[in-house]
């Protein structure tokens, strides 16, 4: 027995890397040997050997790491402040608003994972001495370790378009050029759909061009809500708004485009294919005409996605 063994002869501190993970194995025989190894890994001395400064070492590191995901998530917080206080006197316009609660909303996720961690890394800072306990908490400081560097990302993700939303906020000409960026997106997904339709085409090919149609008229709708808005953000800045009066046409052009592409590929369709996958794109039609902006452009994907998935049921979310 070695001296760090001193409290039990089960314990695996001090024990040899091999021999702590038999120790672990024999505890629960569903653990994989190699698995037990690589988790001992963080934990083993230049010995060879589970050292408890070893585990020390590792609770840390997982705290330095943690508290790089607070600081950086206290830094997305004043970002926030700042970008809500520069969204003063617009903040009553859903282009604003919607993105002011989608920050918000992240911002509290990160916030709550950053208190619940912490929480973790105490429960698990001193384990006892024996094979579940140690092998038990070096995971868990692993899992924690991963979760804290994912916080301290999606704090700096945030943090980096709060700040670009502030200066979307300060730039009329920003804006603009960010709107019309949403519009080319549209364009293009439309005109990849519509080119989809062309001979020879078979059934998969051409339910995913109609579906990706059929989201059109969703982002389209979304994008007029949101150029109203722009005219809105403008008139109260004093800028002239008339540049709208083109993108309204643009967006116009792209409601005539998907009549001509649900055409060319109602003109391209099997009556089998129709009977056979009628019933899921009426469904994502209906989804999709019930969707009242602002939406939330991932959730469309998503839920495109879904439609998408041909050897899955598709109901709506």
């Amino acid at each position: 027995m070695t001296p760090e063994q001193a409290d039990g002869a089960d314990g695996v501190v001090g024990l040899a890397t091999e021999r702590a993970v038999a120790a672990i194995v024999d505890a629960d025989a569903t653990r994989d040997p190699e698995t037990v190894r690589s988790v001992l890994d963080h934990v083993t001395d230049d010995g060879g050997r589970v050292s408890r400064d070893g585990i020390d070492e590792t609770v840390s590191d997982v705290a330095k790491r943690l508290s790089t995901a607070e600081t950086r998530t206290e830094l997305a917080r004043s970002a926030f402040e700042d970008a809500a206080a520069a969204a003063d006197g617009v903040d009553d316009l859903d282009v604003v608003s919607a993105r002011l609660d989608r920050y918000e909303a992240t911002l509290d996720d990160i916030d709550s994972r950053v208190r619940d961690l912490g929480a973790d890394l105490q429960a698990v800072s001193n384990p006892d001495d024996t094979p579940d306990a140690v092998y038990e908490a070096v995971c868990e400081l692993r899992r924690i370790a991963g979760e804290a560097d994912d916080v301290q990302q999606t704090a700096d993700e945030l943090q980096f378009d709060l700040d670009d939303f502030e200066a979307w906020l300060d730039s009329h000409e920003r804006r603009r050029q960010a709107f019309e960026e949403d519009v080319d997106v549209v364009a293009d997904a439309l005109e990849a759909a519509r080119t989809a339709a062309t001979p020879p085409l078979d059934a998969e090919s051409w339910v995913d061009a109609v579906l990706r149609v059929e989201v059109t008229p969703v982002l389209l709708a979304d994008l007029r809500a949101e150029l109203d808005d722009l005219r809105a953000m403008a008139e109260r800045a004093g800028v002239d708004g008339g540049w709208a009066d083109d993108l309204e046409d643009r967006l116009a052009d792209l409601d005539s485009r998907v009549a001509a592409a649900r055409a060319a590929l109602n003109d391209a369709a099997e009556p089998s294919w129709r009977e056979r996958y009628g019933a899921r794109i009426a469904a994502f039609r209906e989804t999709g005409a019930a969707a009242e902006p602002p939406v939330e452009w991932g959730e469309v994907q998503a839920e495109l996605d879904r439609a998408r998935a041909l050897d899955e049921p598709y109901a709506p979310a």
